[in-house]
C-alpha cells in the first residue's frame, strides 16, 4: 500500500482536513474513540475504533516531509524530490531514489540515535493518548451505571472524597434535592475543606437541601479556602454567600485573598458603619489599587476611622494617582471623622 495514499486516507478516516494540526488530529481521534470503543458502542464499533486508532497512529508518527509529500501527490502536483524524500520502496517511509555515498560513521550514528529518540517519543505520546481515552471511558461507564442505581451512602462518601474531579461531581449531582444523612454531610464538609472548589462544585453545593445551620456550616468550610482560591472561583463563592444573612465572618476570609477584585467585592458586601479588624484594615489601607481603596474609603467614611489611619488617608487625598481615591480620602479628612 502506498504511504502517501495511506496518509491521505487517514485524514478521511478521522474526519479532519488534510494537513490538519496535530491538536485537531488528536481531538478527532479521542472523539471517535469515545464514540466507537467496544465498551461504549458494543462489538459493532470495534472495526471503526481500530480504523481510527490505526489512522491516528500513522498520522502521529509521520514526519513533516512525509505529510507534505502525501498532500502534494493527493493534489496531483509533482514535487521535486530531495535526498530525504526519494521514492524508494513503496513500503518504506523516506526511501531513496538512488544510492548515496554513506555519511561519516559518527554522523550516521548520530542520525540513528536521533531517529530512535523521535520514534520513542511518538510511541510514548500515542500510549498516553490511549490511556487518556481509557480513563475517560472508565468515567463514562461509571456515570452511565450510576444513573440507573440508588447508591448507598458509603459509596457516595467514597466518591465525594475521591481524587477524580468528575467522580466527585457525579456524586454531588446525585445529592441535589435529597435529604442528606449525617455521614454524607460530614463528607461534604471534608471535601469543601480539602479540595480546591470549582464553579460547578460551588453551584451544586449551594443547591443542596440543607437547613440554615448546615448551610452556614458548609459556607464556613468553603470560606476557609478563600485565601488560596483563584479569582474567578472566589468571586463565584462571594455571590453565593451574599444569599446568607449575617455573613460578615465569611467576608473576613475573602479579604485574605490576594486579588484586588475579590477584596473589592467583599468590601462592597460589607455591612455599613462597621470596619474589618485592625490588622486587616492596616493591610488594606497600605494597598495602592483603586479597586480596593475606593470601596474601603467609602466604608471608612461611614464609620469611625482609627486615628492611626489619619496620615495615610491624608497622603491618599493629596498624592494618589486616582481621582476617585483622592476624592474619597479628601472627604474623610474634611469631615474630621477620625478617632
Amino acid at each position: 500500500m502506498a504511504m502517501p495514499l495511506e496518509i491521505t486516507e487517514c485524514f478521511k478516516i478521522l474526519g479532519v482536513s488534510p494537513g490538519a494540526h496535530q491538536g485537531e488530529i488528536r481531538a478527532a481521534f479521542r472523539r471517535l474513540a469515545l464514540s466507537f470503543h467496544p465498551d461504549v458502542a458494543g462489538p459493532g464499533g470495534a472495526e471503526k475504533f481500530e480504523a481510527a486508532a490505526a489512522a491516528y497512529s500513522i498520522l502521529k508518527t509521520a514526519t513533516p516531509e512525509q505529510m507534505a509529500d502525501a498532500l502534494k501527490k493527493a493534489g496531483g502536483r509533482k514535487a521535486t524530490r530531495t535526498q530525504k524524500t526519494g521514492e524508494g520502496s513503496r513500503f518504506r517511509w523516506g526511501g531513496r531514489r538512488k544510492k548515496e555515498t554513506p555519511p561519516a560513521a559518527g554522523r550516521k550514528e548520530e542520525k540513528k540515535e536521533e531517529k530512535n529518540e523521535q520514534s520513542s517519543g511518538r510511541v510514548r505520546e500515542l500510549l498516553l493518548e490511549r490511556a487518556l481515552v481509557d480513563a475517560e471511558l472508565a468515567v463514562a461507564r461509571l456515570l452511565e451505571k450510576s444513573r440507573g442505581e440508588e447508591e448507598s451512602p458509603a459509596k457516595i462518601v467514597v466518591r465525594l472524597l475521591g481524587d477524580h474531579p468528575e467522580v466527585r461531581l457525579m456524586a454531588l449531582r446525585s445529592l441535589v434535592g435529597k435529604p442528606l444523612p449525617e455521614e454524607i454531610f460530614a463528607a461534604l464538609l471534608d471535601m469543601a475543606r480539602r479540595r480546591a472548589a470549582e464553579d460547578e462544585v460551588l453551584e451544586l453545593l449551594m443547591l443542596m437541601d440543607l437547613d440554615q445551620e448546615r448551610k452556614r456550616e458548609l459556607a464556613r468550610a468553603l470560606a476557609s479556602r478563600f485565601a488560596a482560591m483563584g479569582e474567578k472561583t472566589a468571586l463565584t463563592l462571594l455571590r453565593l454567600l451574599n444569599r446568607l444573612p449575617d455573613r460578615t465572618e465569611l467576608l473576613v476570609k475573602a479579604l485574605l485573598n490576594p486579588s484586588a477584585r475579590v477584596i473589592a467585592a467583599a468590601l462592597v458586601s460589607w455591612p455599613p458603619k462597621t470596619l474589618p479588624d485592625e490588622l486587616i484594615l492596616i493591610r488594606l489601607i497600605k494597598r495602592e489599587e483603586e479597586a480596593v481603596l475606593v470601596p474601603l474609603l467609602r466604608l471608612m467614611k461611614s464609620a469611625a476611622v482609627p486615628s492611626w489611619a489619619g496620615p495615610r488617608i491624608t497622603a491618599l487625598s493629596e498624592k494618589h494617582s486616582s481621582p476617585a481615591v483622592r476624592v474619597w480620602a479628601g472627604s474623610i479628612v474634611r469631615s474630621g471623622n477620625l478617632l
